[in-house]
């Protein structure tokens, strides 16, 4: 016994050892596994949050589900929910299948949603080696455009997954879908087609690649190896087919399905005219080369198209919309899709022009939602969802009623749509010009309106008559949308007003009271600033005349019992502003935003961003 309790001893020893040894190395930061790195950034830089684009958006890319099971009324209300949340106006649906599917998608969505979806169609692959599968397909696909599919998409296993009993790959060019491209060219209808995957996923999965924890957690997304076709040849496939059929348009997904290389895409813009780019999931490679991409999208501003490729979610919205319009420095933009690389991205701040052909006019020009340049005349109406207009700052300056002062060349007008009696916008009467602008300064909104008109009817002498019975303009702010009151002021042509402090109750005009500002019991000079000019005529009830404007000053202390007063830069109010003409016996109303039959329909305002 006494021979064993050494040998005892020297084992516990040893244990004791081994284990502190094991605990040291565990803890030695320099044996830290890769998977476990979550490195926190030191650099302090700003961060702006833009919860509404500056204009209303398009998502061309995005994928909800199809068929009436998928597409209940609850989920397609969530849907709803977070696109109003982020202001986006449409988002396209690529799930839309085809058959009874298709029927049912476009149902659940455009159908009980006119304005707010669009579905596009797909095709079937199975059955690819029948000689008759082309045919069969380029019928089921016009039987989809005749269903509502207001395109087509086809997704990466086209070129990497598809093949023939034989085991050969069905290639992007193949000729068997001559007839499936050529269909949508006689619909005057869009292929959304992703092939291929970002350039590491085609790279060993080793110490050298820059996906290695996206790829490790996801390894079948890896398509690097001899049973797996060279990437760039299947971009080949592509760029052939395109050039094969330039009477079809080609929107190539995830920026050209090559987001790592801008010149390769670049120079196949130039050569493809029906070739366009989204960049949806791929901010995390154009953020990291920012100034590359800023002068990407401006050169190529009429062929890029918004999408996101994630199910409708307000804060996924919002990064893209940091990413656009902020020149914010080294932010994680995981959010917007999933975590796709260790490195930060950085804003490129378009100009207004660029964004707004990006958010949304490019996108109704492939969709055909909108008339195509040079058709007619004719403006745009109104985009259905929430209009966004940026309003800039200045210093207090001089009220003229003529919008003179040189402070105004900051603001750019902006359109009134003229209703008809149903209170839809009708855009062939833009002749009879209604228009506005907006700045703000530390003290209060700056608002100038102008309007053209044959006949100056205002008989109104004194403040607080009832105005909209006459000619007027009207501005309604509605600075904090949890409360249900807001704020409206009117003003005639011979400059008397009506200050209104407006309560809303289910969305409906509940009371109104005239906002009195007692001026004289305070001590202080009346807070409003206002002036309006004719023009063509005298300033006089029944006078002919060729146009009138209204120019005003309305403090922040007008609206104190208000909240998110004052804005401060990046603030949001929503808002909404009219004009009222009462020639020839008959009323006419104009409106920024459409609401229906009630210009208290508070919930279809605009949104006004202080800048």
């Amino acid at each position: 016994m006494t021979s064993v309790r050494p040998l005892m001893c020297w084992i516990v020893l040893v244990l004791v050892s081994f284990s502190s040894r094991q605990t040291s190395a565990q803890d030695d930061i320099r044996e830290l596994k890769l998977r476990d790195w979550e490195p926190r950034s030191s650099l302090v830089t700003k961060t702006t949050v833009v919860e509404k684009p500056r204009f209303p958006v398009i998502d061309i890319h995005n994928h909800l589900g199809g068929g009436k099971q998928i597409l209940t009324a609850e989920r397609v209300q969530k849907y709803l929910t977070e696109m109003d949340e982020a202001g986006v106006r449409t988002v396209v649906n690529l799930d839309g299948g085809w058959g009874e599917r298709l029927k049912e998608t476009v149902a659940a969505l455009e159908g009980a949603h006119p304005g707010r979806f669009v579905t596009f169609a797909l095709v079937n692959f199975d059955g690819i080696d029948d000689d008759d599968w082309s045919e069969r397909e380029a019928k089921r696909l016009e039987e989809g455009f005749q269903a509502g599919a207001k395109g087509l998409k086809i997704d990466k296993r086209l070129g990497l997954r598809w093949r023939y009993k034989s085991g050969k790959l069905m290639p992007v060019d193949d000729p068997k879908l001559d007839a499936v491209w050529a269909m949508c060219a006689k619909h005057k209808r869009p292929v959304v087609i992703h092939v291929s995957d970002p350039a590491a996923f085609f790279t060993p999965l080793d110490r050298f690649n820059e996906r290695w924890h996206e790829l490790n957690a996801n390894p079948n997304w890896l398509f690097f190896g001899e049973q797996f076709p060279k990437r760039q040849d299947i971009l080949d496939q592509l760029h052939r087919a395109i050039e094969r059929h330039s009477n079809t348009t080609f929107v190539n997904t995830h920026f050209g399905n090559n987001a790592e290389d801008l010149a390769a895409v670049a120079e196949k813009l130039d050569k493809y005219p029906n070739m366009m780019v989204d960049f949806d999931a791929r901010i995390s490679e154009l953020g990291r080369a920012p100034y590359s991409a800023r002068r990407f999208f401006v050169k190529y501003q009429d062929r890029i198209l918004f999408g996101t490729d994630t199910t409708p979610r307000r804060e996924a919205f919002r990064i893209y919309y940091r990413f656009l319009e902020t020149d914010d420095e080294y932010f994680d933009c995981a959010a917007s899709h999933h975590r796709q690389g260790f490195w930060m991205i950085y804003g490129i701040f378009l100009p207004p022009e660029v964004l707004e052909k990006i958010y949304f006019k490019n996108a109704e020009r492939v969709l055909g939602l909108a008339q195509p340049v040079g058709i007619n005349k004719q403006s745009a109406l109104p985009n259905p969802a929430r209009t966004t207009l940026g309003v800039r700052s200045t210093e207090d300056f001089e009220i003229t009623g003529d919008g003179k002062h040189e402070a105004w060349s900051k603001a750019e007008w902006t359109s009134l749509f003229r209703r008809n009696a149903a209170g839809v916008p009708l855009p062939e009467e833009l002749a009879n010009r209604s228009r506005f602008k907006l700045l703000y300064s530390a003290k209060g909104l700056y608002v100038l309106c102008e309007g053209a008109d044959k006949k100056l009817t205002a008989t109104f002498d004194r403040d607080f008559a009832h105005l909209w019975k006459e000619d007027c303009f009207e501005v309604f702010l509605w600075p904090d949308e949890r409360q249900p009151n807001y704020f409206e002021y009117e003003i005639s042509p011979l400059g008397y007003e009506l200050p209104i402090m407006v309560s809303n109750q289910n969305g409906k005009l509940f009371r109104w009271q005239p906002w009195y500002f007692e001026e004289e019991r305070l001590g202080v000079p009346r807070p409003v600033r206002k002036a309006t000019a004719v023009s063509g005529g005298p300033k006089q009830s029944g006078a002919d005349i060729s146009g009138w404007t209204a120019e005003f000053f309305l403090p922040y202390t007008l609206l104190q019992p208000l909240e998110n007063v004052p804005p401060k830069p990046g603030t949001q109010w929503r808002a909404n502003f009219y004009r009222v003409d009462h020639d020839d016996g008959g009323a006419t109303g104009w409106s920024w935003v459409p609401v229906g039959r009630s210009f208290h329909e508070i919930q279809k305002f605009g949104t006004i961003l202080f800048e």
